[in-house]
């Protein structure tokens, strides 16, 4: 289907009366562009104070579900101890609070890798600027600085190969992302991992969260937007928001057009919660004198850059 664009007044009065929120962001090509290097796509210093922000609120659980690896996550939101991380796309996963990681996959036969290597690895040497990448329970297959018309048509058949051979005997699917081909578990995916995030805040406090914002541009997380989309959420408490262009087809219900978008997202909810609670202070005659209530900043309206 095709997603309708997110705008301010569609998540501001949930997101003000939740008392428990949960936040979903995927990485590359949604909290920042993507680029030719991955190794460039940093989050920006501003984008990371607000994600802060966000996660300081101990009525809202932030979670970033990546495709990168456990490293690269600690690297850039390791210290930040309220975050919620999870690598691989499931197959890793590091509660807030806790410095330890946990392997979801650590009891699964991973011999499948090698069989699908060696596919990749023709298909490699058949094309310039590719390369092979091993994750815990994925291969990818990747042709960003390939030549672009030629690399793709060799990834549709090399899709093809996969599903006539490596796919008959394990439980594999394989995903045609931006530029990369995945191979990996079925059951290891964005979407699983998002309803446990939903059922872990019911068993905490007896009930799902009245708030749920999740935001991702690939493939990959099209799992989670089915995912949340099937649970038992009311449907007007979830917000799926896939980024990219406005007529993507998508089982996200929302669309923003980058990730500029989304860091501004981020920017108005902050800005405009601590208006909220500044202003219900003041009715209840609680305020101090030098108390600072900050009106919410058009700049950060939905559609602007942040």
């Amino acid at each position: 289907m095709v997603a309708q664009r997110l705008e301010e007044a569609i998540i501001l009065a949930t997101y003000h009366s939740a008392k428990q929120s949960l936040f979903l962001f995927d990485y590359d090509g949604t909290l920042t562009p993507i680029v030719e290097n991955p190794a460039a796509a940093i989050l920006s210093d501003e984008a990371l104070r607000s994600i802060q922000t966000l996660a300081s609120d101990t009525r809202n659980a932030v979670w970033i579900i990546s495709g990168r690896n456990q490293s690269f996550l600690e690297q850039l939101f390791g210290h930040l101890t309220e975050i919620g991380l999870v690598a691989e796309h499931g197959s890793f996963l590091r509660s807030p609070g806790s410095g330890d990681w946990e392997d979801l996959t650590a009891k699964v036969d991973m011999s499948w890798q090698e069989e699908v290597v060696q596919v990749f690895q023709r298909y490699t040497d058949l094309t310039p600027g590719s390369r092979i990448e091993k994750k815990r329970a994925a291969v990818c297959w990747h042709f960003r600085q390939a030549s672009q018309d030629y690399a793709t048509l060799q990834a549709a058949q090399c899709k093809k190969d996969l599903e006539s051979t490596i796919a008959r005997n394990h439980p594999l699917e394989f995903i045609n992302g931006k530029c990369v081909l995945e191979a990996r578990l079925r059951f290891i995916n964005k979407g699983q991992i998002a309803q446990r995030l939903v059922d872990e805040i019911r068993a905490a406090s007896g009930k799902p969260p009245d708030f749920v914002l999740c935001f991702g541009d690939d493939v990959t997380d099209e799992d989670m937007f089915r995912a949340l989309r099937d649970s038992d959420l009311p449907k007007n408490t979830l917000y799926s928001v896939t980024i990219g262009e406005s007529q993507k087809i998508t089982d996200a219900d929302w669309i923003l057009s980058d990730p500029t978008e989304v860091v501004a997202t981020i920017m108005m909810l902050n800005e405009s919660d601590e208006y909220i609670r500044g202003k219900e202070t003041r009715q209840n005659g609680d305020s101090k004198r030098n108390s600072r209530v900050l009106p919410v900043p058009r700049s950060f309206l939905l559609g602007s850059g942040p």
